[in-house]
């Protein structure tokens, strides 16, 4: 209808592995409302429930100074089952990290950690593991709100970015367009970056070239305000040695992963 306000779009930067949910529009509210008897999750998740995967955590990788801490709204399943982020195939967050230059050499989720060597840091504003960010509270959004401000005002990071619109207005109770904020987060001199989620369900930026041009922009103000502040840049870490069981669980996981999304699309 003429005038109606578009609901802003959230998905969880840490993408949930894609159930029907996930085909906006295609499913109606009826069909939502029943209530379908939990299953094992075996063939996702290594023989857990959903509620043993969702009483996981996705830990945060955090440090003082950072150039960039990527903000997310709370992790999905895949993320917390695997304990890392940006992990669905799906998510073009890391070869978008790698092509606009914010990191010197290709990694994958499971290499998020060593994103610290790099200036990049990770965490999410509610901790908790859910299938959908509408799951969570306004109450609980406001009250981890807080928490993550103060741990910013801590650790001082040049820029916090959050990866997606719609997880932002929530966090700020306001509106807003993507790229550079007018303000800094609450009490802090932290500059703030919005991007279109990078999940590739997002309806707005669905490919990864849409996507790219603002990690690029991320970089020139990550840039920009190392050399203000007189930051210099961080020198490139050996590569690590590759443990074989890291590769073996995450070469199973992306199979499984790839198994249980063709299944998905043939219901």
């Amino acid at each position: 209808m003429p005038g109606k306000k578009r609901k802003a779009e959230v998905v969880q930067e840490n993408d949930p592995l894609p159930t029907e949910d996930a085909q906006d529009g295609e499913i109606s509210s009826a069909e939502k409302k029943k209530k379908k008897p939990k299953k094992p999750l075996d063939a996702k998740f290594g023989g857990k429930t959903e509620e043993e995967v969702m009483a996981l955590f996705l830990p945060d990788h955090l440090k003082p100074n950072l150039d960039i801490v990527f903000i997310g709204i709370n992790p999905g399943l895949y993320s917390a089952y695997l304990g890392h982020h940006y992990c669905n195939a799906n998510n073009h967050f890391w070869p978008c990290l790698y092509e606009s230059g914010l990191i010197p050499r290709q990694l994958t989720y499971w290499e998020d950690a060593q994103c610290m060597d790099y200036g990049l840091g990770f965490t999410n504003i509610v901790p908790r593991t859910t299938r959908s960010a509408d799951e969570l509270s306004r109450k609980e959004m406001k009250e981890w709100s807080k928490v993550m401000i103060e741990r910013m005002k801590e650790l001082k990071p040049l820029v916090a970015c959050f990866n997606g619109k719609g997880i932002y207005e929530i966090f700020s109770g306001k509106k807003c367009e993507v790229g550079i904020q007018p303000d800094p987060l609450p009490d802090t001199e932290t500059a703030v970056y919005v991007m279109p989620s990078t999940s590739g369900r997002a309806a707005t930026y669905p490919k990864r070239a849409d996507k790219l041009k603002f990690f690029v922009e991320l970089k020139q103000l990550r840039d920009t305000l190392r050399a203000k502040y007189g930051r210099l840049s961080l020198p490139i870490p050996s590569q690590p040695s590759v443990d074989p069981t890291i590769l073996v669980k995450s070469l199973h996981c992306f199979i499984q992963h790839v198994f249980t999304s063709i299944s998905t699309l043939k219901l």
